[in-house]
């Protein structure tokens, strides 16, 4: 099987893809009180039928013309606004793949993910399956549950002396605790405010940072280290060995998403959360919370505190990691990989069909290029089912 990563944003949307990529970051992570009252009107059904008809539009085109150039058998959802204008595509097409939908927040996720699907979901616990098919009442046999996706090198953590050779090579002491400060790749909110309060506390640790594509961050924090010249502290910022990092750190400060939590988890490292996206983490953080993990906490003060117990009190620190160790998690990717590889495709019903002979109208003026306008009418005319209006606009 040969395998496409596509990136539906079309190259051209700087508007789009400044307002998803830029907004998205600082929205989520600077004003919460903005992100959680979008979040909330999203649960309104006109709300998010604005939203698919936006998304349509901008994405099915590029979606479409990928589906046709490598003839796609089967496709793979890692983002649930990306799910209806694949739908419209392949329908507009007349082609009818294989679609799975792979939902990324293992305990809590947008309505989005469930409200149209081309076919099986992939889920990550037990809570989200039964949240699947008791409030949005999927078939049981629909919803396949998991163990998270992970990258392949998660599989098994590095020995002991492979750790000792990741820190020589990275810069580390042989025998220092280190705490690690890391967010994703949109780096780790308000990062630099925990990295100067570790730096301040004389906490005998070496700091490990994480800015991810924040390049202001990582300056920030660049300065704010040369005010402590006998410190030692590893500012980096987009990294690919994120994997020898996690091995190398004793605790690891991190925001709620499911990447990095569940990275840490399956390395056993007690995990202090610092900040959540509300809809999206918050079923994260409760996990971590309620079977004793780790903490969440947002003051750096109390973070500091925090740290110092565990490094402090190896009795702590141990009793932590066999809490972690008790939930003998593991990386499900070559699962979740072998259900895709398997699954068969089958004629989707998920949204009402386009009628073959509308598919010009629906896409193209008559002079060949696109018309968002007259997309917008097709598209909702054909999911009310008004081909007889389609039809006569099309005479």
């Amino acid at each position: 099987m040969e395998v496409r990563a596509l990136d539906a944003m079309p190259p051209t949307s700087l508007f789009w893809s400044t307002l998803f990529q830029t907004g998205y970051r600082l929205v989520s992570h600077r004003f919460r009180s903005l992100w959680v009252g979008s979040m909330e009107i999203t649960r309104f059904k006109a709300i998010r039928s604005i939203w698919n008809v936006i998304m349509t539009l901008l994405f099915q085109r590029t979606i479409a013309e990928a589906v046709e150039r490598y003839d796609a058998t089967r496709i793979v959802f890692l983002h649930c606004l990306l799910i209806t204008p694949t739908l419209y595509a392949v329908q507009r097409l007349g082609r009818d793949p294989a679609m799975i939908t792979v939902v990324l927040d293992p305990f809590t996720a947008p309505e989005f993910w469930f409200k149209r699907t081309g076919g099986p979901l992939v889920v990550f616990s037990d809570r989200l399956k039964e949240t699947a098919t008791c409030r949005f009442g999927l078939p049981a046999a629909q919803v396949r549950h998991f163990p998270v996706i992970l990258r392949e090198e998660y599989d098994r953590p590095l020995s002991p002396g492979e750790v000792e050779a990741a820190r020589k090579r990275l810069g580390f002491l042989p025998d220092s605790r280190v705490v690690l400060l890391a967010g994703g790749g949109e780096g780790l909110p308000h990062g630099e405010r925990h990295a100067e309060a570790l730096l301040a506390s004389g906490l005998d640790v070496e700091i490990a940072v994480v800015c991810g594509k924040d390049e202001g961050m990582r300056r920030r924090i660049e300065r704010i280290a040369r005010r402590y010249p006998g410190r030692l502290v590893h500012v980096y910022g987009f990294v690919d060995f994120m994997f020898e990092l996690m091995n190398i750190a004793d605790v690891v400060v991190s925001k709620g998403g499911p990447a990095t939590i569940m990275e840490a988890l399956i390395l056993q490292k007690p995990l202090i959360v610092s900040q959540y996206i509300y809809g999206q983490e918050k079923g994260n953080v409760e996990f971590v919370k309620h079977e004793r993990l780790g903490f969440y906490i947002e003051d750096s003060r109390k973070i500091v505190e925090r740290i110092r117990t565990l490094v402090s009190d190896p009795s702590v620190y141990e009793a932590y990691r066999r809490r972690i160790a008790a939930l003998a998690l593991r990386n499900g990717t070559g699962e979740v990989v072998d259900f895709v590889m398997s699954y068969q495709p089958r004629r989707t019903r998920a949204m009402a069909p386009v009628a073959a002979h509308l598919r010009d109208f629906v896409y193209l003026t008559p002079g060949g290029r696109p018309d968002p306008m007259r997309q917008l009418l097709a598209f909702l005319a054909a999911r009310l089912g008004y081909d007889s209006y389609l039809r006569r606009r099309k005479a």
